[in-house]
């Protein structure tokens, strides 16, 4: 990636934030929301990766995410 070149848009993130709870966000926080997704997916994606094997099942299905979600948001919880 080159130096020049931003890993998401942070003007969008900024906005959903702002429409989402009607304040503004500092400078930096848009990183760490961010960051917290970033975190939040790998999570799911593990944990629907165990419930599928658990599952006999050859690849991650709509069914292991979903049974995953609930565990994936409680770690997040704050």
């Amino acid at each position: 990636m080159a130096p020049s070149q931003k890993s998401y848009p942070r003007g969008t993130v900024k906005k959903i934030v702002k429409a989402h709870s009607n304040l503004n966000i500092s400078k930096n926080a848009d990183v760490l929301i961010f960051l917290d997704y970033v975190l939040f997916m790998q999570t799911l994606v593990k944990e629907a990766a165990i419930e599928s094997k658990q599952a006999g099942e050859r690849g991650i299905t709509p069914w292991s995410v979903k049974k995953a979600t609930p565990d994936a948001l409680a770690k997040f919880k704050g």
